[in-house]
Formats: C-alpha cells, sequence, structure tokens
C-alpha cells in the first residue's frame, strides 16, 4: 500500500501548471537524496511509474528532473521493480518511435543501466536488461540518431558490466550478436561508432561460441569485404577488441598487419587513418607479433608524417637558419626577434579546408607509440627517429606540431631512463648515441628556433621547445651550448614578458607548467645544474641573468620562488667554475649582490614558500661568496639567519640555510662564523629536545656545522650538547638517527674525558644492540668510534674489551637459548646485528687509535683473539666470531695487506664444527679474497678440491662472498670473464653435489653485467643436455636472478629475451628440472609479469599440463605391514598448480578460464597439499572468470561431491582424522568461493544446489560445521575470501 508522501507526489504530478509539475518531481529528488533505506515496493512502483510517465512531460526541464530521479531511485528499489522500469521504458521508446527524441526516455535509460552497473549485487539482472534493450532497436524503425546512440550506450554497460553473466543465456546472446553486426555498417556515425565499441564489448567480455563466431564473423568480412568503407568499420572493431583483450586475436594481428601494409599508404585519408590507430593499437598492445614487420609499420608512420598533398614549403626540408655548411647561424639580438615576444593564440587552428592533418597526427602518434616500446635501439631512436621528428618541427597545424615536439621529448626521456644513472661515457660502450646526439642537438634547437619564428602565436611550440631544451641537457649537460646564442633570445623574451599566461590546449600537459615562463624557469634550473662554465654558456647566462632578477617581483604563480632556486644553482655554479676551472667571475658580482638584496627582502615575508627560497638563497650565498660580498650584505644576511620566531617552519628554514652558510668548505669567514656560533648552538640545542623529526634533525645538522670550528664554536656548551644527543640517540624508536651519531664524533673531542668515560658504557651498550637500517647510519657509527679512539686513544683498550665483554655475553645467552631443552627457544636468532655493531666499533676505535698514535694500521689486536677449529669455549667461540669479522670489515677497507699465514689460519677455521665460527671464517675469507681478487680463483680451486662436506660448503660460502664484493659491488669485468668458464665448467663436470652458494655466485654474474651473462646463463641450460646435477644448477641460478629485486633496466630485457628457451623446461623428462622451471615461472609472474606477458599464452598449454597427474611418478612401498602409495610428482604439481593462481591473481585478462576450470576440476580431486592452492585460485579467479566457471559448475560441483561425501576408516588415527578435516574444510571453502557464477542466467545449479544443502546441514561429520564457520568468515569480510 503506497505511503501518503508518494500519494501527495503523485497528486501534484498530475497538475496540469508545469511549474507544480517541475516542483513535484525536484521534492522527491531531494527526498530520494535523503534517503538511505529502501523504497517500499508499492511507493517504488508508484514512483518508478510516475516518473517514466514524466520522462515524456510536455517540459523538458520537467523531463530532465524526471530522469535524475529515476537514476536516484534504482538503488533505492528491489530488483524486480528495477527490472519493471527498464522494460516500461523500452517499450515507451518503441511506441514514441520517431518521436522518442522529443522525450527523456533513452537518456534515462541510459542514467539506469548506468546506475545499476555500479551495484555488483545486481549484475544478473543487468544482464538480463539486453533483451528488452535489443528489442528495442531491433523493433523500432526510424529511431532518431541520438535516442539510437543512448541505447547503445545502456548495451555498452550491461556488455561491460555483465557480459559474463549474459553468456549463460544463449538466446540473448544470439540477438545481441546480430544486432551489433547488424549496426556496425550503420549509415550514422555516432551510432556506428557506439555499435563498434559494443561489439568491442561483447567479444571481450561475453565467453562463449557466440563471442568466438563473432570475431570469427568480423575477421571474414573484414578480409573479404569489397568496400573501404565497411572494411574499415570492421578494422575499428578489431582494434577495440586488441585494446581490451590482445589475447583474443594474436593469432589475427599477424594477418591484420599484411593486409594493411598493403593498402594504407594508397588509401584515402578516413580509410588510411583507421589503419595507423590499428598499428599504434598493434605496436602498442602486441609489440612481440610484429617485430619482423617493425620497419614496414614505421615507415608507414613516416609516409603519414609528411602526408600534405595541399601543401608544400621548400623550406620544410632545409632549416632556413642552417648555412650551406649545416652550421647553425646567430639570429641576431633581441630587438631582431620581437616574434618571441608575448603573442599567444586564442584557439587551436585547423585548416577548415584541409583535412590532411588527421593523417599526419596519427602518423607521429605511431611514431610516438614506437618510442614507448622499446622496439628501437638508443642509435635508432636518434637517428632513425630523432630525425624524422626534427624534419617536421615546422608543422603547420599546432595540434600535430604539439605531437611532433612530445614525441621527440618522449624519445629524450626514454633515452635518459634506458640508461638510468649511466654517464654518457658507458653509454659510448655499445651504443655511438652520445655522439649522434650531439649532432643532432644543434639542428633540433634551429628547426625549433624556426618553428617559433615562423608561429608566433603557438604558446605549445615554446613551452615544448623548452621541454626539449632541458631533457637535451638532462642528458648531456653541455649538448646545446654551441646553441645558446640562439635560445638566449628566446628566453630573454619570455622572462621579460609581463603575462605568460596560457595552457597548453593540444599536448600532455605533464611535460610543461601552466605557464610559459615556468617553462623557462624550470628550463635554466636544469642548465645550471652543471658543473663547468664554458664560455658560450657564460655568455648565455650574462644575458639572461637580469631576466631571473625580474622574475623574482613576477606575479605569475611560482614564478618568483623558482627563479631564486635557479639564482640558488647559479651562485653554486659560479663558485665552482671559478674553484676549478679558472672561470672569471668577476661580470657577476653586481648580480649576487642584487639577488642578495632581493633575497633580504623577501626573507620572512608572508609567502612561506618565497621567504623559504629566500632563505636558502642567502645560505648559499654566504656559502660560496661570503669573502666577498659586502661586509653588511653579510651581516645582514646573519642577522636574518639567526633571527628566530614563533613559527616553528620559520626557525626550521632560517636553520637550515644558517647550516649550508656555516658548514666547511664556506667562504663565510671564521671570525663571522663565531661571532654567531653561540648563539646558534643555544638555538641549535633547544630543538633536540622537540618531537618533529625535521627540527631535531636541523639542531643536529646546525650543531655538525658549528662544531667543526672546535672548542672555540662549543665553548663550555659541548657538555650540555653531548648529553642531548645521547638523549636523542636514546629515544630513537629504530635505527640512532645518522645526524646524531655524526654529531656525536664532532663534540666529542672538545669534552672533557671524564664525561666520556660517564657515558662510555651506556653508550657501548645502546650502540652494539642497535639496528643500523642503512649505510648512511652505518658510516656515522664508525665515525663516532673513530672520534673516540682519536681523541681518546688511551681509552680505546679499556672501550674495546668493554665492547667484546658485552658480546661475548650476549653470545653465551645465545648459545644456552639455542641449547636449551624447552623447544620453545630453540628457534633463538643469532645476533648477528649485534656482531657487525661491535666488530665495527672496534675496527673504528683503533683506526682512531693508531691515527692519533702515528702508527701504521695493525691486526694484531684482532688476530690475538682467533682461536682454532678445535675451539669449543662458547666464550672464546664468540671472540673468534667478533675477531673474524672485524677482519673481514677491514679487508674490505683496504687496511690488509697480503697474509698468507692469516690466509691459511682463516681456512682451517673454515674446517671448524662449529657452524657460527665455521660461517664467520667464510665470510672473512670471502672479504679477504674480494680485496685480493688475484687470490678467487686459487680459493675456488680450494673449494672444488675439498671432500663433500661443511668444508666445501664454507669455502664455497667464501667464494660467493668474494663474487659479490668483486663482481657484484666492484664491477670487475676481468675478473668475472677469468672466473665464469672455471665456475661453469666445475658445474657441468663435477660428480660431487654442488653447494646453493653456486648458483647464488651465477646469478651475481648475470645481475652485474647483463649482456654478457644472462645470456651465457641460458646457454649453460640449454648445452646441460642429459647432463640433470648441471641443468639444475643453472636453472637454480636463473630463478636467483630472477627473484633479485633491484634488477636494471636492462637485465629485464636481457632476461625477457632468453624466458622462452629457459621455460621451455617446464616439459623437460626429468621431474626436478620441471619443478625448478616451473618455480622460475611462479618468480616471474609473481614479481615481473610484464616480461612474460608477450610468451604467456604460448607456455599455458605446457603449464596446464603440468597439473595433470602423472601416474608413472606414483610408486609403491612397503611401511612394515602396509603398502603406501608415494607420488614423486606431487611437488612438481604442486609448483605447476601455484603458478596458475599466480596467473589468475597478476594476469586473469591473459589467461584462459576453460583451461583454469579444467585445473581446478582435476585439483579438487587431488590430494590436499593441491587442494589448498585450488582454494587459493577459486578465491582469486571466480569472480574474473564467471562465465567460465558457471559452463562447468556441474562438472565442478561432481568433483567437490567426490570429496565431501567421502567416509574416514573408523579405525583412523588422530594424524588421519585431521588431515580429513583440513580436506573437508577446504572443500567446502571452493564450494562457497563458487557462489557469483551460479548467480549467472542459463548456469546449471542443480548439483551446486544439491551440495549446499548438503553442506550445510550433514550431521555425521563436521562439514555443516565448517559450512557455517567459513559462510560468516565470507559474510563479515564482505566478499568472497572464506578461510583462506
Amino acid at each position: 500500500m503506497t505511503t501518503s508522501a508518494c500519494q501527495n507526489f503523485l497528486r501534484k504530478l498530475r497538475e496540469a501548471d508545469q511549474d507544480l509539475r517541475g516542483m513535484a518531481v525536484s521534492d522527491l529528488l531531494n527526498f530520494l537524496k535523503e534517503q538511505t533505506p529502501q523504497v517500499g515496493k508499492d511507493d517504488g512502483e508508484q514512483y518508478s511509474e510516475a516518473l517514466i510517465k514524466a520522462l515524456q512531460d510536455a517540459q523538458s526541464y520537467v523531463q530532465n528532473l524526471a530522469m535524475e530521479c529515476l537514476g536516484q531511485l534504482v538503488s533505492l528499489i528491489s530488483p524486480n521493480t528495477t527490472q519493471a522500469a527498464i522494460i516500461s521504458i523500452c517499450n515507451r521508446i518503441q511506441d514514441a518511435g520517431k518521436d522518442a527524441g522529443k522525450t527523456a526516455l533513452s537518456v534515462a535509460l541510459r542514467v539506469v543501466i548506468g546506475r545499476i552497473a555500479e551495484i555488483p549485487e545486481d549484475k544478473g539482472m543487468l544482464a538480463h536488461m539486453a533483451t528488452p534493450i535489443v528489442k528495442t532497436l531491433d523493433a523500432t524503425e526510424n529511431l532518431p540518431t541520438d535516442v539510437m546512440v543512448d541505447i547503445f550506450g545502456a548495451l555498452f554497460e550491461v556488455l561491460a558490466h555483465a557480459g559474463a553473466h549474459l553468456a549463460a543465456d544463449a538466446e540473448a546472446v544470439a540477438s545481441v550478436q546480430k544486432l551489433l553486426l547488424k549496426y556496425i555498417s550503420n549509415e550514422s556515425i555516432p551510432v556506428r561508432r557506439r555499435a563498434i565499441e559494443a561489439l568491442g564489448k561483447f567479444v571481450v567480455n561475453v565467453p562463449g561460441e557466440r563471442s568466438d563466431q563473432a570475431l570469427n564473423t568480423i575477421f571474414e568480412r573484414y578480409q573479404n569485404s569489397n568496400s573501404e568503407n565497411d572494411r574499415a568499420i570492421l578494422l575499428r572493431v578489431l582494434v577495440t577488441i586488441i585494446r581490451q583483450r590482445p589475447s583474443r586475436v594474436e593469432n589475427l594481428v599477424p594477418v591484420i598487419v599484411d593486409t594493411e601494409l598493403k593498402v594504407t599508404d594508397d588509401s584515402e585519408r578516413a580509410r588510411r587513418v583507421v589503419s595507423l590507430v590499428a598499428f599504434e593499437t598493434i605496436v602498442r598492445h602486441c609489440p612481440a607479433l610484429i617485430k619482423q614487420k617493425r620497419d614496414e609499420i614505421y615507415q608507414v608512420a613516416v609516409n603519414a608524417l609528411t602526408y600534405d598533398p595541399n601543401y608544400y614549403d621548400d623550406e620544410l626540408d632545409k632549416d632556413e637558419d642552417d648555412d650551406d655548411d649545416g652550421n647553425v647561424m646567430e639570429t641576431g639580438s633581441d630587438e631582431d626577434l620581437g616574434e618571441f615576444g608575448d603573442e599567444f593564440d586564442e584557439e587551436i587552428y585547423e585548416d577548415d579546408e584541409d583535412d590532411s592533418w588527421d593523417v599526419r597526427l596519427n602518423g607521429v602518434k605511431l611514431v610516438n607509440t614506437f618510442i614507448k616500446s622499446s622496439m628501437f635501439t638508443p642509435d635508432e631512436l636518434v637517428s632513425k627517429i630523432g630525425d624524422k621528428l626534427i624534419d617536421r618541427f615546422r608543422e603547420r597545424e599546432d595540434i600535430v606540431r604539439a605531437e611532433i615536439l612530445l614525441s621527440y621529448a618522449t624519445a629524450l626521456d626514454c633515452l635518459k631512463a634506458r640508461f638510468g644513472a649511466s654517464s654518457a661515457a658507458d653509454m659510448e660502450v655499445e651504443y655511438k648515441t652520445p655522439e649522434l646526439l650531439k649532432t643532432q642537438a644543434p639542428r633540433a634547437v634551429s628547426a625549433l628556433i624556426s618553428a617559433i619564428k615562423n608561429y608566433t602565436k603557438s604558446t605549445e611550440t615554446k613551452q615544448l621547445s623548452f621541454a626539449i631544451f632541458s631533457r637535451l641537457i638532462a642528458i648531456d649537460s653541455t649538448i646545446i651550448d654551441a646553441s645558446l646564442s640562439n635560445i638566449s633570445p628566446l628566453v630573454t623574451a619570455t622572462l621579460a614578458a609581463d603575462d605568460t599566461a596560457g595552457a597548453l590546449k593540444t599536448a600532455s600537459t605533464s611535460l610543461v607548467k601552466t605557464n610559459l615562463k615556468l617553462d623557462a624557469l624550470d628550463f635554466l634550473l636544469v642548465f645550471v645544474g652543471r658543473k663547468d662554465l664554458p664560455d658560450s654558456a657564460a655568455n648565455f647566462l650574462l644575458v639572461i641573468m637580469d631576466g631571473i632578477k625580474k622574475s623574482v617581483s613576477s606575479k605569475t604563480f611560482q614564478a618568483p620562488t623558482t627563479s631564486l632556486d635557479v639564482a640558488n644553482s647559479l651562485v653554486k655554479l659560479l663558485r665552482f667554475s671559478a674553484d676549478h676551472y679558472g672561470r672569471d667571475i668577476t661580470p657577476f658580482s653586481g648580480w649576487i649582490h642584487e639577488m642578495a638584496d632581493l633575497a633580504l627582502l623577501h626573507a620572512g615575508g608572508n609567502d612561506q614558500a618565497l621567504s623559504k627560497s629566500s632563505y636558502v638563497l642567502l645560505g648559499t650565498l654566504m656559502q660560496q661568496f661570503g669573502n666577498t660580498v659586502d661586509a653588511s650584505v653579510v651581516d645582514k644576511s646573519l642577522a636574518a639567519l639567526t633571527t628566530w620566531k614563533q613559527s616553528a617552519n620559520h626557525n626550521l628554514d632560517t636553520i637550515v640555510a644558517l647550516t649550508a652558510a656555516v658548514s666547511k668548505p664556506t667562504q663565510l669567514s671564521e671570525t663571522k662564523v663565531l661571532a654567531i656560533a653561540q648563539k646558534s648552538l643555544i638555538q641549535a640545542d633547544s630543538l633536540l629536545s622537540k618531537n618533529y623529526q625535521a627540527t631535531v634533525a636541523a639542531g643536529l645538522g646546525l650543531i655538525n656545522g658549528l662544531a667543526e670550528y672546535g672548542s672555540d664554536a662549543l665553548s663550555d656548551l659541548g657538555e650540555g650538547i653531548l648529553m642531548h644527543i645521547i638523549e636523542v640517540i636514546n629515544g630513537s624508536p629504530v635505527s640512532p638517527p645518522q645526524l646524531a651519531l655524526q654529531a656525536f664524533a664532532k663534540v666529542c673531542p672538545y669534552v672533557r674525558e671524564d664525561t666520556v668515560k660517564l657515558i662510555a658504557q651506556s653508550l657501548i651498550k645502546l650502540l652494539s644492540a642497535a639496528i643500523i637500517y642503512d649505510n648512511q647510519s652505518a658510516v656515522a657509527l664508525g665515525e663516532l668510534f673513530e672520534s673516540v679512539g682519536r681523541s681518546f686513544p688511551d681509552r680505546v683498550a679499556q672501550w674495546s674489551a668493554d665492547i667484546m665483554s658485552n658480546w661475548t655475553n650476549e653470545y653465551i645467552s645465545f648459545v644456552d637459548q639455542r641449547t636449551a631443552k624447552d623447544n620453545a627457544v630453540i628457534q633463538v636468532q643469532f645476533p648477528s646485528q649485534m656482531l657487525t655493531n661491535a666488530a665495527k666499533s672496534i675496527l673504528a676505535l683503533y683506526s682512531g687509535y693508531f691515527e692519533a698514535k702515528g702508527q701504521p694500521w695493525s691486526g694484531e689486536f684482532l688476530t690475538k683473539h682467533i682461536g682454532t677449529a678445535s675451539t669449543k669455549s662458547a666464550a672464546d667461540i664468540g671472540l673468534t666470531c667478533l675477531a673474524l669479522r672485524a677482519l673481514g670489515y677491514a679487508s674490505i677497507r683496504g687496511v690488509l695487506p697480503q697474509d698468507s699465514d692469516l690466509v691459511d689460519q682463516i681456512r682451517n677455521l673454515v674446517s671448524s664444527k662449529d657452524d657460527d665460527m665455521r660461517s664467520e671464517a667464510a665470510t672473512a675469507m670471502g672479504n679477504y679474497a674480494g680485496s685480493h681478487p688475484e687470490m678467487l680463483p686459487e680459493l675456488f680451486e680450494h673449494a672444488a678440491a675439498a671432500p663433500d662436506g661443511p668444508t666445501a660448503l664454507g669455502l664455497f660460502q667464501a667464494v660467493k662472498v668474494a663474487v659479490d664484493y668483486v663482481i657484484g659491488s666492484k664491477k670487475d669485468s676481468a675478473v668475472a670473464s677469468q672466473m665464469w668458464p672455471q665456475i661453469v665448467q666445475y658445474v657441468q663436470n663435477t660428480q660431487k653435489s654442488v653447494a646453493d652458494t653456486i648458483a647464488q655466485s651465477l646469478a651475481v654474474f648475470a645481475i652485474s653485467f647483463p649482456k654478457t651473462y644472462v645470456q651465457l646463463l641460458a646457454s649453460s641450460i640449454d648445452a646441460s643436455g642429459e647432463n640433470i646435477h648441471a641443468k639444475i644448477i643453472f636453472i637454480t641460478a636463473f630463478r636467483t636472478l630472477l627473484a633479485d629485486k633491484q634488477l636494471s633496466g636492462t637485465c629485464e630485457e636481457q632476461i625477457k629475451l632468453v624466458l622462452p628457451s629457459v621455460l621451455s623446461n617446464i616439459g623437460d623428462s626429468d621431474i626436478n628440472i620441471r619443478r625448478l622451471s616451473l618455480l622460475a615461472m611462479y618468480t616471474i609472474i609473481q614479481t615481473r609479469p610484464a616480461l612474460i606477458k608477450d610468451i604467456v599464452a604460448a607456455i599455458q598449454p605446457g603449464l596446464f599440463k603440468q597439473t595433470s597427474i602423472d601416474k608413472s611418478l606414483i610408486r609403491e612401498i612397503q611401511m612394515g605391514p602396509y603398502k603406501r602409495q608415494v607420488d614423486d610428482g606431487l611437488e612438481t604439481r604442486k609448483c605447476a598448480y601455484q603458478c596458475v593462481y599466480m596467473l589468475v591473481r597478476n594476469m586473469h585478462e591473459q589467461t584462459n578460464g576453460d583451461d583454469v576450470v579444467d585445473c581446478v576440476i582435476r585439483g579438487i580431486v587431488d590430494e590436499q597439499e593441491i587442494r589448498v592452492v585450488v582454494q587459493q585460485i577459486t578465491s582469486e579467479s571466480v569472480s574474473k572468470m564467471t562465465g567460465s566457471y558457471a559452463a562447468h559448475m556441474e562438472e565442478i560441483s561432481t568433483a567437490v561431491e567426490k570429496v565431501l561425501k567421502r567416509k574416514i576408516q573408523a579405525k583412523a588415527v588422530k594424524q588421519e582424522i585431521e588431515k580429513f578435516e583440513e580436506e573437508m574444510r577446504s572443500t567446502v571453502a571452493i564450494l562457497i568461493h563458487l557462489e557469483p557464477a551460479t548467480k549467472l542466467p542459463g548456469c546449471n545449479t542443480a548439483k551446486y544446489t544439491e551440495m549446499t544443502s548438503f553442506a550445510s546441514k550433514e550431521t555425521e561429520g563436521k562439514i555443516s560445521e565448517h559450512y557455517r564457520e567459513l559462510m560468516t568468515i565470507a559474510a563479515s569480510s564482505g566478499g568472497n575470501k572464506s578461510g583462506n
């Protein structure tokens, strides 16, 4: 029964006055927005019926309000009411026919369907709506174009969000397929476009035979059609499918490419654009499939890029700014270049009478995609692509020119990313890229300047030019120096302009700012980040430095702050060039003073960002020119930097800037520093008690800087500061702050020895137990103890003894726990961090000691603590471990000379029966050999000759440590080339078991020199042939390589090349090889799925084959009076299932759903270890592959039945009972996971319903208990994660 509110609304909606009707719908809209519970059934039906009628109201604003109301209402009414409303709308559209465009019916249909698509629970009902939508389009003649577009939009939403559910309704699928194939040739372009989009979604999202038929029909018609227009339409459908699901059309792509290559260049404009879009999509999504056609497709792009049949400018082929020798000519003074002034386009211009620009635009987009695809080498990016783009910099259409410049900038980004932090010299090892780019850069600059002069109103051309300049010098700081005289007028004019507003309209705004002036300043910021200052660069800066100064007063957002940042970097550059290259910087003196005055003016102002940059500049000016600027400027600057306020941010800014000013090396006189030292130290000391980490860090930084001036600065403040530093160290929740350790080291020499003695013991205890997370803090800890040893050498022996005592006590406690009878404490962890701290601290103490005493470094204080292989006392073993760890660190520091006696002594300890001592000896031996790499081959020979056992393992561990250091850290290619064949030959020929460290060492070669050793490692796998022993080691090494978390881009590229070969071993005849290969596959899918994307379809059949039980691997063994079957293939099969799980988790779009379901069915009735993984697979994949699961629901449910209806033996022991219950619980969880697939229309749920009923009501065992528990978990998690 309807409520009074509903009746009141209905009454108002029948009013003749249009305003009253509008107010009624508006009131209802507000009411519905406030509703949180569902609207009652009767009210919902009445509201929806009335609103649908209002969609045809005579007044359009009433229609629009009614449409919005319906969109709000669908989330508050029942699915049945919603379904009835949609059917009613469709019927009304049919009745209205050609007049449907006068109503809001079609728009409302699209809105309502869109809202339903947002509700996860309504996917089944959404799928049912395909039938009335199709009927509306199929049965109604003369529908207006905009109405059909809306209806196709609604159908698109159904296919996008409920395609898998629709698959179960064969009749609906057939009608949708028929309709879409009909309308993709519709004469209306908007309708045709929407039909194409919907057909793409149909093929991608609706699994089953009809989808395959549709794809085959599309492709056949594409191949056989005599109409280029029809072929273009069909190609658009294929492109849509490639974008969304490349794997569906992998076998079709080569044919499409060959077909389009034959016709593209000769096609008319519109058809040619479609071809170019297709090529761009294929290169982006299927690069591996068109490698052989790369150059042909690229030539298509180049031809399109130069396609301009209605216009010819011979100057496009010859830059007017080049002389006969190809050298860049001077362009003259600023006055001669008025075209660089402040003029901008009001809109993008395209020639209305010439649409050939569309071909060129898509041509450059195809080139851009090639750039990002990594299909071209760095050299080719420059010479093959870069040259072609530069030729078109003067493109006459703004939108095309912007894309061309953007593509060139993208190519430069790719070059920089390809080599990372590598230098140009590193690049030249394998490529000529730097030389090619240096040759090309002047031509690029000249072409850009010419384009700017030709199209003076194009703001984006100027913006992207600055972006290109920045990227060029980011690769090589000197690369555009020869062209700076051409660039300076552009920079000067841009900085001088009062208003440079104007965001890009056509190119990616990720490359540029919203203001041309900011782009110019960003370019300068990159430019002044260089180290050298040749004449050309100095002259350029002299020309534009006045513009930098004026920009500080600019009203452009961020321009003043950025100008000060540019000035800050320029000041550093000037000092560096003067000190290291003898550059005369006196011409900049006036500018330096002017910038100081501007910084003083803005420091402490209301604009916090500008104030901060001002303080930073003042600090830099004092540091770099404190001895040359006027004394008054120095005094004013130091006064500003030592003026503190109540504002924490202000004080933080001043402290950081002051630290830069006073920290050595600085040009600020010591007298000036000491004059402010006491005041500044008191302020810095007060910051150490603050809770804000940045504030404490700022205080420590200033203390570090001023402590370098010794007792003159610290005076009597040192004692108190030191105690506060200790409090900071003690209060750190994790690793001691690096700055605190450094400050302690610097203040320590200037306090009384009694103070240090007072805190030494607590400091030793604190730092010996501290966890050091980063190398910088570890270095700071060493500097601290080295400073203590240097300052108080007579106390070193005692403090060293204290450190050793602390460590020994800790080690004895560890041994006692490890050997205790109580199993709960046997798994105690070795105190490695404490040993590291103790070893480094002792080493640092004695380094300071030897420096203070003026004695050569000696390791005798360590070697006297080294025991023998037979040492048994825990205390002696602990001291030996400490001495060995310290000797290893000393070796890495290069302070240990070659000593054969010491080598023999350590090598003997590698044979120790004590695991800890043997491990430390192996590490020490490895570090020692690493510091003397000529020892490495001999060390490996010793390891290879040692008999199987702990000694051999220890020596191979030493080899691994040495390889890590020499090849992994030092990147010694000579040692690598010497050691690789030695190790490989040993692996191939030895009859002994091979230590895992050998595989780990081989991986280090590949990680450090990927271009050489990744391929060699893969070749070694192939060359092993029947040598199973060797192949196992090489595959293990490859898997170790894959597991590395910091692989370089180059390494990943090399791995991608050899993956097909390596992973082919999942079909090897040896079970162990198959298992290791599957583990390698698992690692790559888990951590770097992009590397396997191109071959995942090819390797899936072999993977799924490994999920089947191999009966030849099942054997029977006798266990007393009983016989038991042992499945030697179980572990390998489990690895295969784990790979399937990782596939559906990370690459479900590339995974065949039917194959996944087949292996799930097999896995349900397999061993429990497999069933647990199947439980994970179903949890992850049912929602992603709903159609496949629905299509096989009866088979899956039958497999579940086989497990759930098993009976346990009456005489089963406890272990068997527990295993049985685990099997039941996992199977019930799988059953619950299947539930979403049963909601699909047409899904055969009879067996599933039977098994659900059985699981919920079973009384003989614990199945119903498991069912209730897992259902509760699923409900509480709000999803389908039952008990994983």
